[in-house]
């Protein structure tokens, strides 16, 4: 598939959009807002909440405005309608503690009213009696629905699903920056049919993104880990065009370093994938950087060792970079004065294969502190950063990874689209 080449004149020149702060008489409005409160979770636990974190400044603008409030959110990947094991409850409860409220559960009527109260709103909303419940609430109520891929209309823009949810309020903002690469109903179709505006996160992660693709600063190094390459080779040729250096790590090296004819062993990979990765070897060889050593362990995961890259046992499979490389990556990255950093570069979520996208974490940060202008960003790129305990010491953590991407791509986001061309 080809790509534009890389033009900064794509971030320079978005269109200013209207703001939750630019929304008039708040105190007499319904305010339908989609956030991002999609955490990695087990069962009723989550493992962080970092993105609810992050929701916070637009729904307490709100709240101190005396707005009725409806929240829109997701969690999960569900496969069944309402299945208990991916309810949004989790992540509503984190929400009330954040926001110093009691959670209230209700299913089949919503309860006396309170200011002191998030009320989580479980029954089917497209359901006629549910929606008159939701529109009988009072001023200042918080309401937040139900995980809305519960509902196959989000996921296919149904237009009558749209009109429903757009009648529960009179505005929509979205602050659902991770989501904004999706057209889906709370995402990108409400902006299109009521009065829209952009919540401050979201302002925050555009303009962030915005300013260190414009800025003029060199070397320009980024990091790409993760899984997949084909949700980043977009993005790789994109920022290649200006990138003095590209680290890989973590699966995706293991498809370029079998590109370049090496045994993985029992490495995961996308190997079917291997074509664009030797593309991009050969377009950009002076630029990209693989690991050359790496922790390997057995399919048992009991027998770990630290092996050259090019003499892997075909029972072994790559968990992490190893010590060298790490060396290497670092000494290129304190050179640099602009950086991006998406994916992890190792199973980090297990400790024993943690050691080097943590080290790789602290390293970044540390040439954040005046060096350099750093970016990081994904799901699982923010789980690996509050691991090693420097999120705040970096220069901006974004909530998106397939947003982020996607953005850095230079590729329009539908959410973004509709917000600029909302009424």
């Amino acid at each position: 598939m080809s790509v534009k080449p890389f033009n900064s004149k794509f971030w320079q020149k978005q269109n200013k959009m209207k703001k939750v702060n630019d929304i008039s008489g708040l105190n007499s409005k319904t305010v339908l807002i989609r956030t991002d409160m999609d955490e990695p979770h087990d069962g009723d636990v989550l493992r962080d909440d970092y993105r609810i974190m992050r929701a916070l400044p637009s729904l307490e603008y709100l709240i101190g405005h005396g707005a009725k409030i409806i929240i829109l959110s997701k969690i999960g990947r569900p496969q069944l309608s309402f299945d208990p094991k991916e309810s949004l409850f989790p992540a509503v409860k984190r929400l009330a503690e954040l926001l110093k409220k009691d959670l209230v559960v209700a299913e089949t009527e919503i309860p006396p009213y309170s200011e002191n109260n998030v009320i989580f709103f479980k029954g089917d909303i497209r359901k006629k009696d549910n929606q008159d419940m939701v529109k009988s609430a009072p001023q200042k109520s918080i309401i937040v629905l139900e995980n809305m891929r519960f509902y196959h209309e989000e996921e296919n823009c149904d237009q009558d699903f749209a009109k429903m949810l757009a009648s529960l309020g009179d505005v929509y903002v979205n602050d659902a920056f991770a989501m904004a690469h999706r057209n889906e109903v709370s995402v990108s179709v409400l902006a299109k049919i009521m009065p829209a505006y952009i919540g401050l996160e979201m302002d925050l992660e555009l303009k962030a993104l915005d300013h260190v693709m414009t800025m003029n600063a060199k070397p320009f190094v980024v990091v790409m880990g993760g899984a997949k390459i084909s949700d980043k080779v977009e993005t790789i040729r994109n920022l290649a065009a200006e990138a003095d250096a590209i680290l890989i790590g973590g699966a995706l090296a293991n498809l370029f370093l079998l590109a370049k004819g090496m045994d993985i062993g029992m490495s995961y990979c996308e190997s079917d994938k291997v074509e664009l990765a030797a593309e991009l070897l050969r377009n950009y060889k002076d630029k990209i950087h693989l690991p050359t050593d790496a922790i390997v362990s057995d399919k048992d995961m009991e027998n770990i060792s630290i092996v050259s890259v090019d003499s892997l046992h075909p029972e072994q499979g790559i968990y992490d970079i190893g010590p060298k490389t790490i060396l290497e990556f670092s000494t290129i990255i304190k050179t640099a004065k602009k950086m991006i950093w998406n994916g992890p570069l190792g199973k980090f979520e297990e400790r024993k294969f943690s050691t080097g996208t943590l080290s790789i974490a602290r390293i970044f940060a540390a040439r954040c502190q005046g060096f350099a202008y750093g970016v990081v960003g994904g799901g699982d790129t923010l789980e690996a950063i509050n691991a090693a305990g420097i999120a705040d010491q970096i220069d901006f953590v974004s909530t998106g990874g397939g947003a982020m991407l996607e953005y850095l791509a230079g590729h329009n986001l539908p959410a973004v689209d509709a917000l600029k061309n909302s009424k």
